[in-house]
């Protein structure tokens, strides 16, 4: 049976098929979804490895879903598991970092002025939505320690932080390097993804050129695709958060992956993508998208 979808205004669960995924059903031992292509990669939960992290809490343990050992990424992307008073660890220097509490809670104390505390919940800080969020640029990201409140899963990115060479840092010294930023998925404004498309379409992290990687959130109603085959120089990390569907990856005829709730992709520059969705309830994922750079430099800047 179909779960039902909560109403605005009901208590959440964030995303419990991500950490507690559907059984796959019948098939044969070592049957796996997982495939590791070219310019592109699919992880399944069923081939993911947990492992102790540096420098954090030892009772923590993370899946990394992508990583420049994965077809030359930019950037990490791990599911971590922190037991309840666990503690992050530092990013290394230079290093932003970005998650998404996926099932619990955490407190982070940011330091800027006044020590102010933050608390991340999917469920008890704001019922009405889930999908609670943290950005920390890499000034605050190798300083700032999160603690776990019960049993908690977050997703979180990371990357090496590109300042553009476009920013006059003279002229505007606010602008020149990004700030933190904290916020509620549900909360943010959809954008207009441009005719014919008609996904729903938000992003995280503002639209501003000291930001070098934006995190969109894409939700598909039953039958909805991408009327563009896409294929640019933007790199990408997925992971399904809600529903099911079709995903077309690669080059050539490509390749056809039915992918659900608790499954990630890495997809690598120019690698053809397109997306169907699939019943019986929405399709909701998270993909990092580098932004803000010339390509000439390894970046993007024209896409945002």
């Amino acid at each position: 049976m179909a779960s039902k979808r909560p109403r605005v205004g009901e208590a959440r669960t964030g995303y419990p098929e991500v950490t507690h995924p559907k059984p796959r059903g019948e098939g044969l031992p070592g049957l796996t979804r997982s495939r590791n292509e070219a310019d592109h990669a699919v992880i399944t939960p069923e081939s993911r490895v947990w492992c102790g992290l540096p420098e954090w809490d030892p009772r923590c343990s993370g899946a990394y879903l992508a990583s420049p050992q994965m077809n030359g990424a930019l950037f990490t992307m791990c599911l971590v598991k922190m037991p309840d008073g666990a503690c992050s660890g530092p990013a290394l220097h230079g290093v932003e970092r970005f998650i998404l509490v996926v099932e619990g809670g955490i407190a982070a104390a940011i330091t800027e002025k006044a020590v102010r505390l933050i608390r991340l919940s999917a469920v008890k800080s704001r019922p009405d939505v889930h999908g609670e969020y943290l950005y920390l640029p890499p000034d605050m990201a190798s300083v700032v320690s999160m603690k776990a409140e019960g049993a908690t899963t977050i997703l979180m990115f990371e990357q090496v932080y590109r300042p553009s060479p476009y920013l006059k840092p003279e002229l505007k010294p606010s602008s020149d390097k990004p700030r933190w930023y904290h916020g509620f998925i549900d909360d943010r404004p959809t954008l207009d993804p441009g005719a014919p498309e008609v996904v729903t379409l938000r992003k995280l992290l503002p639209l501003e050129e000291a930001f070098d990687f934006n995190i969109h959130v894409m939700d598909f109603e039953p039958g909805q695709f991408l009327h563009c085959n896409e294929m640019h120089y933007n790199q990408h990390g997925m992971l399904m958060l809600e529903g099911q569907g079709i995903y077309r990856l690669g080059q050539g005829d490509g390749r056809w992956y039915h992918l659900r709730a608790g499954d990630a992709v890495y997809m690598a520059p120019y690698c053809p993508q397109w997306y169907a969705a699939l019943e019986p309830g929405r399709t909701r994922y998270i993909l990092y998208k580098d932004t803000y750079r010339d390509p000439l430099l390894t970046g993007t800047r024209a896409h945002v």
